[in-house]
């Protein structure tokens, strides 16, 4: 258990480490004057800032991926299923990965936008497609390991039916690895071929529609479990 948050760790400190590289790159850069830091769902900017609320807003990231990395640490420790975490520690540190990964790109899409905010070149909707390619390979990462998972509190689709039952988990998870990595696909593909909000509308449904599905199954499944935990006063 310990390896695998000190991996998480690692890895977390290479990403906050390019994170910064990319700051101090990007602070030398600002233009003067107003410097967007928010963007739109087409990638158009909608807050524009000065130079030093932008420079708050780049370092605002590599905190909040030591928070995000915080959690993920400290989720094994109060995990009353340590023995499943620990089997499924793999999936655990690869998806803690693509999160930091995900982070990154996320950073290095928004210094770049803020540093060619003076140009008149520089494509708002190209900011979309990264960042959503970057989402949506992070799925595929998702969906390949969730299957490799056990019943845990933090990690997977965990609901009361999959808690209690664990061939609902693993029914479930086999499903919903491979929801997961459709949706990465189609978004990996719609990023090439969808503009602005309408990449984000799609991104959005297939998430919303796997998430939903994966849900519904794990009901579906428990009601002819064998293995379920039911307690004596309940009657089903």
């Amino acid at each position: 258990m310990i390896r695998m948050i000190r991996t998480g760790l690692i890895i977390t400190a290479i990403a906050v480490i390019g994170m910064a590289s990319i700051n101090f790159w990007a602070i030398g850069g600002l233009p003067e004057g107003n410097i967007p830091v928010h963007w739109g769902a087409d990638g158009t900017p909608d807050r524009y800032a000065d130079r030093s609320e932008a420079v708050f807003t780049l370092w605002m990231i590599p905190v909040i991926t030591l928070f995000s990395a915080s959690i993920l640490a400290l989720a094994p420790l109060l995990e009353p299923l340590k023995d499943n975490l620990y089997k499924s520690r793999t999936a655990y540190t690869v998806i803690w990965s693509s999160v930091m990964l995900l982070m990154l790109a996320v950073q290095a899409g928004i210094a770049y936008m803020m540093v060619q905010s003076a140009s008149t070149n520089v494509d708002g909707n190209e900011f979309v497609r990264f960042i959503m390619a970057a989402a949506a390979i992070m799925f595929i990462i998702k969906g390949n390991y969730l299957p490799k998972t056990r019943q845990n509190w933090f990690l997977g689709i965990r609901t009361p039916w999959t808690l209690s039952s664990a061939s609902v988990w693993e029914k479930t998870h086999r499903l919903a690895g491979r929801l997961f990595v459709l949706t990465g696909f189609i978004n990996l593909i719609a990023a090439f071929v969808l503009d602005g909000v309408w990449l984000v509308f799609a991104f959005v449904g297939c998430v919303l529609a796997a998430a939903l599905i994966s849900v519904a199954y794990s009901y579906i499944a428990w009601r002819s479990a064998t293995d379920k935990a039911i307690s004596p006063e309940y009657v089903v």
